[in-house]
């Protein structure tokens, strides 16, 4: 069979499975939070998530599910939209795809509008719960009133601290049929990915960071419109603030259609920078080519390697420049140690490389997230550590498999980043939980790690007691109770935890 054939062949089944892939509604999984009556999961608000498409007369573009806003309880922060000129305004955080949902009214401080873009300073109540909440925006003018919702796009915690933990995820890959010559049965529905998302769930770190290739792009005609919805439909389920960064794979140009266009309107700026407390993360599109050099015809493609123009280092040297953080990290989605000419078509090198590595070293930058490479890599280079993460569901490199990385933070030094040593990332599909009933989970931990698993469960409104673990917050609506619980898991090891 001819190579040319059998791309047609692995085309035409990609093409199947993403037309016949189940579930586009935005409601918790099952295995996340299980009732016996179900009928609460199917009646989640996401009416109160218009559209990806905004709204005309508001559009919310921070923060946002792909750019999060993380924010100590009783704190502030700021928002940014678009909109007419208004003579009211409100703004409220709702739990975000939760069975019980709180509804928070947000007390505004300042409201200036500069350049055409609102800016509204809000506080948060010292009572609001640690969660993760869509923000809503209404405004009136004349007796007209607009409104828009961002889903997922504030976290609120107790304490941002000098310790914390966050997940490194690449190559997320949505549409790719690379990963049926790993797995067949788990490449079918991006079953590969949605277990990730599951893992990370219930390991539940304080945010996790996408460093590019969430779609796949490069097999037929206007395939992006169906993959950017259905991956923008699953990154909803992630329970943790997210953190997008674009790939090669994002940005290619097919048929008319600009992934990074599609990128924009689903998920907002190619590159951005957020701290967590006194921890700084720049975020850089490393496929920064001009449109000509982006230009594919369905497999083939003449650049998927790194390019970082000028403006953007610029604009690199200025968030470096301006910040003064304890721990400095950059996350792309090309490792600039790496020179990728052999990702081109026409040899091209990685343009902008050496000059970031010069920044790199000149500020003293901790350590670098990348991906693209579809393996895990530690290399130490002038004392930043520069960490490779392997991908979630598409075809792997040599000694490499389907993983994520746990990143640990403590006192504001970086005191974990392999699961095994001298590399490696966690593997996905060695950590598992069942509901045996509505109140009984089983965790199935056969990681060779000690970690700390997070669950939910709607229950009847009553008091409850648990056994082999710790109640963390408890929701109640008129008759129900949703109660988040924490449970400590060792390594090779299974725990039941029951709610009495």
């Amino acid at each position: 069979m001819n190579y040319n054939y059998r791309l047609l062949i692995v085309s035409i089944f990609s093409i199947v499975i993403l037309f016949s892939s189940n579930s586009t509604t935005l409601a918790i999984q099952p295995k996340i939070l299980i009732s016996k009556d179900e009928t609460p999961l199917n009646q989640i608000k996401t009416d109160i998530i218009k559209s990806i498409d905004a709204s005309k007369n508001v559009n919310i573009i921070y923060p946002r599910s792909s750019n999060p806003v993380i924010v100590e309880n009783g704190g502030n922060f700021t928002i940014y939209f678009q909109s007419e000129s208004f003579e009211n305004i409100s703004v409220y955080i709702s739990t975000a795809y939760e069975p019980i949902v709180d509804e928070i009214e947000l007390d505004i401080s300042n409201i200036q509008e500069i350049n055409g873009t609102w800016h509204v300073a809000v506080n948060l109540p010292l009572s609001t719960p640690k969660e993760l909440y869509n923000i809503t925006i209404t405004i009136e003018e004349n007796g007209r009133i607009s409104s828009n919702s961002n889903p997922r796009a504030v976290s609120v915690r107790d304490e941002i601290s000098d310790n914390f933990s966050f997940i490194h995820l690449s190559d997320f890959h949505i549409g790719d049929p690379r990963g049926l010559k790993e797995n067949i049965k788990e490449t079918i529905g991006w079953k590969a990915a949605k277990k990730c998302i599951e893992e990370i769930n219930l390991i539940n770190p304080d945010f996790l960071i996408i460093t590019g290739d969430l779609v796949f792009g490069q097999m037929y005609p206007f395939e992006y419109s169906l993959e950017y919805k259905k991956c923008y439909e699953i990154l909803q389920t992630f329970q943790v603030p997210t953190y997008l960064i674009p790939g090669n794979h994002d940005g290619y140009i097919q048929c008319g259609q600009d992934g990074f266009k599609l990128w924009q309107k689903y998920f907002g700026p190619l590159y951005y920078s957020f701290d967590y407390g006194d921890h700084h993360f720049t975020c850089v599109n490393s496929y920064d080519w001009p449109k000509i050099c982006r230009f594919g015809i369905s497999f083939l493609v003449f650049n998927w390697g790194g390019c970082i123009q000028e403006d953007q280092l610029e604009w690199i040297e200025k968030d470096l420049k301006n910040n003064n953080a304890e721990l400095n990290f950059i996350c792309l989605h090309h490792n600039p140690i790496w020179d990728t000419k052999d990702d081109s078509l026409l040899k091209n090198e990685y343009k902008g490389r050496e000059e970031l590595l010069s920044l790199i070293e000149y500020y003293g930058i901790d350590a670098v997230f990348a991906g693209h490479e579809h393996y895990d890599n530690i290399t130490n280079q002038n004392d930043t550590i520069y960490i490779t993460t392997t991908t979630a569901s598409s075809n792997v490199g040599e000694d490499a498999y389907w993983g994520y990385r746990l990143i640990e933070i403590k006192n504001s030094q970086i005191t974990s980043y392999n699961y095994k040593e001298p590399y490696y990332s966690i593997p996905s599909y060695r950590l598992n939980h069942s509901y045996e009933d509505f109140n009984v989970a089983a965790v199935k931990n056969d990681l060779e790690m000690d970690l700390t698993a997070h669950l939910k469960f709607l229950l009847p409104l009553r008091n409850y007691r648990i056994e082999n673990g710790e109640i963390l917050l408890e929701r109640e609506s008129d008759d129900k109770v949703e109660i988040y619980v924490s449970a400590n898991i060792k390594k090779e090891s299974e725990e039941t935890i029951t709610l009495y």
